[in-house]
């Protein structure tokens, strides 16, 4: 039988113990991550912790229950890979017509960082997929179906899409709302008929929150959650709604041709007008032009004419003055008495001249033979007599010339 020295039992308890250290070293710290907060239940006493900033942590052998900071909510029909079904299938939702459809989309959920709002939510859920499962996920489909009646089927397609997600974000931060339901009657654009619907309205409450009176509160203000992010991808409405909605939209997409139609025949009847206007002023400038032309030779044919008249006035002038000049040198002259030159140089152009008139005159002829002494013949020679009718002719020639 061996025995067992008590040098192997300390062995034996130091190896127990150090395997008892290795797998419990892990339950003796907590490195947080920046995305988590972290939960910490202390043994024996029962005292929590809340970790809510990154980085190591003495756990003590404590539980621990982590939650995301925040997190996505998907509801959509659409399959998965290899054909799998969603965990978070599409909400239902009734809108005022009676018309029925499904919403597929996402938002976003983001938990508190104060300690107040964490102890109420792990008391109540204790780990994040609960509280998604049992709170997140519920409300939000109660959110939606209170936001059916506020618009009909093919609103919520078209005109008040943008609403339907701004009433659903707004009734899961403050509450579902309190309305009143009514019954109007409204035209059908599809049927071109009146037809008798229920409309609930919201009742208004300066005291409540967006001034819009509610139900009850908010259980995501309760526990300090906010929801952000909304976003509807698709409604599935059902076969007569599609129906309708196909042929809304074809009916809008006539009106919207036969608008786009009517647009594009005023623009070319615009179009055309100003061509024409266009053309007009251009043809108007180019005869303005043409006139600007012509008055501008005409112009200057007048300014031609006028300097050649005035050439023509200060020549006719000079011509004038100068014969004035001279006309009144020779009255000058006459009247101051000509030299004995200027006489002699008279006396010959006046002789020349009489000269010349004198040879295209006939005269009677002088006797060039006179018979002296009763009849004793004579020679054909010039006597005095000759010389004085001579003189009497030059200066009868003289005082005609001195008279003109």
């Amino acid at each position: 039988m061996l025995e067992i020295t008590k040098k192997q039992v300390y062995v034996v308890l130091a190896l127990l113990i150090g395997v008892f250290f290795i797998f419990a070293f892990a339950k003796m710290g907590e490195d947080v991550n920046n995305e988590k907060i972290v939960v910490n239940q202390y043994p024996f006493t029962g005292k929590m912790a809340y970790w809510v900033s990154p980085g190591f942590q003495w756990q003590l052998f404590g539980r621990i229950t982590e939650y995301d900071k925040t997190r996505q909510l998907w509801f959509s029909d659409e399959e998965g890979e290899g054909g799998e079904k969603p965990i978070d299938l599409d909400i239902p939702i009734v809108f005022n017509d009676g018309s029925k459809g499904r919403i597929s989309g996402s938002l976003r959920v983001k938990l508190p960082l104060e300690t107040q709002y964490l102890q109420r939510i792990h008391t109540d859920y204790a780990g994040m997929n609960r509280l998604m499962n049992d709170l997140i996920r519920p409300t939000t489909v109660k959110a939606v179906f209170a936001s059916g009646p506020l618009m009909s089927a093919f609103e919520s397609y078209a005109a008040k899409k943008n609403d339907l997600i701004l009433y659903i974000t707004d009734q899961l931060n403050n509450g579902v709302y309190r309305t009143r339901t009514t019954e109007q009657r409204v035209f059908d654009e599809l049927t071109q008929q009146e037809k008798v619907v229920r409309v609930a309205d919201v009742i208004r409450d300066e005291n409540a929150p967006g001034g819009l009176a509610r139900q009850e509160v908010s259980p995501f203000s309760y526990y300090g959650l906010e929801i952000s992010q909304l976003a509807i991808s698709n409604i599935r409405y059902d076969e007569t709604v599609i129906n309708q909605i196909a042929a809304q939209q074809q009916a809008n997409m006539q009106i919207q041709t036969a608008l786009a139609q009517s647009m594009e025949a005023r623009q070319n009847a615009i179009k055309a007008e100003e061509q024409g206007k266009a053309t007009a002023a251009t043809r108007r400038w180019e005869q303005e032009a043409i006139k600007a032309v012509e008055v501008t030779k005409a112009e200057q044919a007048r300014d031609v004419a006028r300097l050649e008249a005035d050439q023509a006035k200060f020549v006719a002038d000079k011509i004038i003055q100068e014969k004035r000049a001279e006309a009144e040198a020779n009255r000058l002259l006459v009247q101051a008495g000509l030299t004995p030159q200027q006489r002699m140089e008279m006396e010959i152009r006046i002789a020349d001249v009489v000269s010349k008139n004198i040879a295209g005159i006939q005269v009677p002829i002088v006797p060039g033979v006179m018979y002296l002494g009763g009849g004793g013949s004579g020679s054909n020679v010039n006597t005095a007599m000759d010389a004085v009718g001579l003189k009497m002719l030059m200066d009868i020639a003289k005082e005609a010339s001195q008279k003109k």
